[in-house]
């Protein structure tokens, strides 16, 4: 009954009801503004059902066959429409003929969406040597040196950075052997999906859960003290542990709206953006990479749904973090706006403060061991990630470790205001 109360203090909070449901248009006018390129993405599904997504030698040579049918099929056409025949499809869209054939009405739209995809399947056929030839080129004891250099890191630190890219370099051997490189996906340097969906989206959704979290979890603890009643509410034993009931409503609560936030943003996206075909392909494939040059590196072969499905995993405990954070504040802070300001100051000094450490210091990757940094960097979880945050198991260490010294500090602060002096 009382913890029913306390979810009933949140939800009908015009507040929150008012700023969810604001962060939840946002994120829908964040996928409208990306729908133009729905049709174009779309067209890769007829390929993957042609030829399937790993373009090994097979797949490559069936890619090349179809392609090649194909485009015979289009300079007949061609020729009989125009006179014109075409080297690749990608001639066709060359400004000095293509507008006038659009002016003129020569194809009909169906005859376009055959072009479209054949284009594309082109592209597609001509990325996979690059991609190949870059992967086979990594040498990430290469990429740590590089890094140590630029970042002028001390030798302590650097040997640490050495460590754990040589472990990397391992695992792209590993990658490349299992072929994960060679798959489709929406190409990174066209559509930069990867960028879109787990930066972009799931960093909004982050901060958007963060705020709403610190805001309700902060106005749940304080409510007595704010409204005055405190010496009511607290003046019996029962009453002092009244705030197990608001930590417990406060978890469940920050679970229910990051689940709530998220579950509604991924359903929509992945309504307007077919994924079919696409969910068991590794997540380290080559196709990702973005006009950055970088490959996506990660640290197991998982596939995108269960990548997709860790970073869910991953981002909604993140939030009970903050919201575990906001409790141990509130706790020892009676006002919900001055916990809302220190909560933001903590935040932004745990996201800078490595940038003060000295570089030959190994305090600097510890203080990289924060939800402040780790959320910073979403689009790179579970992946090699830089200097400073490329360790195998760099998450589950972070979010164990303040989950397990959070609860600690929880459980001193409700054990102090059990014995306290109101």
């Amino acid at each position: 009954m009382i913890k029913r109360l306390e979810f009933k203090k949140i939800i009908t909070s015009p507040i929150v009801l008012g700023l969810f449901l604001l962060f939840l248009m946002y994120n829908l006018f964040l996928i409208y503004d990306k729908t133009p390129m729905k049709e174009d993405m779309n067209l890769l599904q007829p390929i993957i059902k042609e030829n399937g997504t790993l373009m090994d030698a097979d797949g490559r040579s069936g890619l090349q066959s179809s392609y090649e049918k194909e485009l015979a099929t289009w300079n007949k056409l061609a020729q009989t429409k125009t006179g014109d025949t075409y080297e690749a499809a990608t001639d066709f869209y060359k400004p000095e003929h293509f507008h006038s054939l659009m002016e003129a009405k020569t194809y009909t739209d169906k005859e376009l969406q055959a072009i479209s995809t054949l284009a594309l399947k082109e592209t597609y056929f001509h990325t996979i040597d690059g991609i190949e030839s870059q992967y086979n080129q990594l040498n990430m004891i290469k990429s740590a040196e590089e890094q140590i250099r630029v970042f002028g890191l001390g030798e302590g630190v650097a040997e640490t950075v050495r460590t754990q890219y040589t472990q990397l370099d391992t695992r792209v051997k590993e990658l490349i052997t299992n072929k994960e490189h060679l798959h489709l996906f929406f190409h990174g340097k066209i559509y930069a999906t990867h960028s879109f969906l787990f930066k972009t989206l799931f960093q909004s959704i982050i901060f958007q859960a963060m705020i709403l979290i610190v805001l309700f979890t902060a106005f749940l603890v304080n409510y007595e003290f704010e409204q005055k009643t405190s010496l009511v509410a607290y003046s019996t034993k029962r009453g002092r542990h009244l705030v197990w009931d608001k930590l417990v409503v406060a978890l469940l609560s920050s679970l229910v709206a990051t689940f709530t936030l998220l579950g509604t943003t991924l359903l929509v996206y992945f309504l307007v953006f077919d994924y079919s075909g696409l969910w068991n392909v590794p997540i380290s494939t080559g196709f990702l990479i973005e006009l950055n040059e970088i490959p996506f590196i990660s640290w197991w072969n998982f596939t995108f749904l269960e990548y997709l499905l860790l970073s869910c995993a991953l981002l909604m405990i993140c939030q009970v973090i903050f919201a575990l954070l906001t409790f141990c504040l509130s706790m020892w802070i009676r006002n919900s706006y001055i916990v809302f300001t220190i909560f933001g100051v903590i935040f932004g000094a745990g996201v800078l403060l490595p940038g003060y450490i000295p570089k030959d210091n190994l305090l600097i990757l510890y203080t990289h061991f924060s939800p402040f940094v780790l959320v910073m960097n979403v689009k790179k979880w579970w992946m090699e990630s830089g200097a400073f945050t490329s360790f195998k198991h760099y998450e589950v260490i972070t979010v164990s470790a303040w989950l397990i010294a959070l609860l600690l500090i929880a459980w001193f602060s409700i054990s102090r205001f059990t014995r306290e002096n109101l």
